[in-house]
């Protein structure tokens, strides 16, 4: 693989270090014991911020691609229906 062009914005990577928070304290939670309810909710936190990191990191490479606007703007409409069902 050919490294980027363009550096990967420090925001992607941030959201990368948030989310690692986000699961250790997952990991704290489920060794406390508390309630499933509460890990859950956690738990679709960590996804939903998955999502978004995945979101801005594709927006990064297509940008980089030089991916026409047409085609990233249905990458992301596809990925936004993708995540809305799981």
């Amino acid at each position: 693989m050919n490294p980027p062009d363009e550096p990967l914005p420090s925001q992607v990577i941030d959201r990368l270090k948030r989310i690692e928070g986000q699961v250790r304290g997952l990991q704290r939670m489920v060794k406390q014991g508390r309630p499933p309810a509460d890990v859950i909710y956690q738990m679709a936190a960590v996804k939903s911020a998955l999502e978004q990191a995945a979101l801005h990191y594709l927006e990064w490479d297509a940008q980089r691609q030089h991916v026409p606007e047409q085609v990233a703007r249905s990458v992301r409409t596809t990925l936004d229906l993708i995540a809305k069902i799981l």
